[in-house]
């Protein structure tokens, strides 16, 4: 503020921004400057946190280093950017706050209050979208994968509008074809939902395939497995689905798990995955949520709750689901294997 006092032709008011081209470096520097110090004055724990995820996602990142790579889609993954530079990602919601300081419309308490709120508002979903990421890397490395498949789906055409499920056109399901590069997050607005990827696993002599961040189709796929149990996708499965689970599917054959939705169904997963941190979600409302998942979506082995660490306390659970205290020690996911191979045993070599 003293900056802008000290260079009139600097014009910030609420209906008015305008700053000059030669001050402009030397403006969003203090800008910027003054948003990092406040994350780090006020959420350090947070980004300790973070710096915890990020160098254990990067290291599982690096243990794929040659068999995989993330394309972009044309608007990073909010998870993505997280990942990459934690600070940067914080420090945006501050950007509208600052300026409404700047322009008058909000005292220095406001500012302090809205930005604490806002950052406080967005870490959980970011957490827990990066500690997902951490944790399907982590299972792929334990599959001993030697193959890895995308498939790849087209987006609506240009100018093309979603339709109502009634009246959606019908696509074939495109074939899985092997690959190096995959979405980190898949793009929103494809004609059918897909996996992130299947990789044939070693261990399991088995394809399997994870989808996180799920969106449904926009089309009706023509020819999706008959091998596979479909389900019908109404408004209350959706929001299920779209709750930060990831979704597991095996296979004997990756054209098995080609589809994951369209516009009116999709496919009953054999396990589902809910990763946590503990310090963001009470044990109560976690087995809740949980278990409404596991009896709505019906994946035919069971659900998996992955925790950042354990509740003091054990919990009672139905026998179709568990809580595995993991962390960041990749070893303690043997178990998500062992699951899966006693699931499709005796076929398991």
């Amino acid at each position: 503020m003293e900056f802008i006092r000290k260079h009139p032709e600097i014009e910030i008011h609420e209906s008015v921004t305008s700053i000059p081209e030669h001050v402009r470096t030397d403006f969003y520097h203090r800008f910027n400057a003054v948003r990092k110090v406040f994350i780090e004055e006020r959420f350090s724990g947070l980004l300790r946190s973070a710096g915890l995820l990020q160098q254990n996602y990067a290291e599982a990142e690096r243990g794929l280093s040659g068999f995989i790579s993330w394309e972009e889609t044309p608007e990073t993954s909010r998870v993505r950017r997280f990942l990459l530079d934690i600070s940067d990602s914080m420090v945006r919601e501050l950007f509208d706050p600052l300026f409404d300081l700047l322009k008058g419309k909000e005292t220095s308490e406001g500012f302090e209050r809205t930005g604490i709120a806002r950052v406080s508002a967005n870490w959980p979903d970011l957490f827990q979208g990066g500690y997902e990421k951490w944790a399907v890397l982590s299972l792929i490395k334990l599959l001993e994968p030697d193959k890895f498949l995308r498939v790849n789906v087209l987006p609506l055409k240009q100018g093309e509008r979603a339709k109502s499920a009634a009246y959606a056109p019908w696509d074939d399901v495109p074939p899985p074809k092997e690959a190096k590069d995959f979405f980190f997050s898949q793009p929103r607005n494809t004609v059918l939902s897909v996996p992130d990827l299947i990789v044939h696993s070693t261990r399991l002599n088995r394809f399997v395939g994870f989808r996180s961040e799920f969106s449904d189709g926009l089309y009706k796929g023509l020819n999706p497995s008959q091998r596979r149990e479909w389900l019908p996708l109404d408004t209350g499965m959706l929001l299920l689905l779209e709750s930060g689970l990831t979704l597991v599917y095996v296979a004997e054959e990756p054209e098995q798990i080609a589809m994951i939705a369209d516009a009116t169904r999709f496919c009953r997963p054999d396990l589902i995955l809910l990763c946590l941190n503990t310090q963001d979600m009470e044990r109560a409302k976690a087995l809740e949520m949980l278990s409404r998942m596991d009896q709505r979506v019906a994946p035919r082995i069971g659900s998996l709750g992955i925790l950042t660490e354990a509740w003091p306390e054990p919990v009672e659970l139905d026998p179709r689901i568990r809580f595995l205290d993991v962390g960041f020690d990749s070893s303690r996911l043997q178990e998500v294997i062992m699951t899966l191979a006693e699931a499709t045993a005796p076929e398991i070599t």
